[in-house]
């Protein structure tokens, strides 16, 4: 019964490797923060997110009474996508507003016959 609800969520996603990933985290051979570790590392962002939606919104509309184990996965799925989602989105947020430390060389303003000479004063 599991696989084919599995495969009823599944069915026709692409790319192939978003799938196998996502059949994997369904079935429960791996936890959903590993499968989206990988779905990221095989995709960006945004690929993973319309795929994981697709099941997500697959699994409401879809899914029967007896479905309810992939159902709590696919919820699972979706709940801790949206977290790494958000930390990813912080940790870019921090390293744009991040203030000079100072380390970066600013170029300076140059002048004529300013060539890193020492000037007389």
């Amino acid at each position: 019964m599991e696989a084919e609800a599995i495969t009823r969520l599944t069915e026709g996603l692409q790319p192939p490797a978003i799938r196998a990933i996502l059949v994997q985290c369904l079935t429960g051979a791996v936890a959903p923060s590993v499968a989206i570790s990988r779905l990221l590392a095989v995709e960006g962002a945004t690929t993973v997110r319309v795929a994981i939606d697709d099941v997500t919104h697959r699994a409401a509309t879809l899914s029967r009474a007896s479905d309810t184990m992939v159902r709590d996965r696919v919820d699972e799925l979706t709940q801790i996508f949206i977290e790494k989602v958000s930390e990813l989105a912080d940790v870019g947020d921090e390293t744009k507003s991040r203030p000079s430390t100072g380390s970066e060389r600013k170029p300076r303003p140059s002048g004529p016959g300013d060539r890193d000479e020492p000037r007389a004063g």
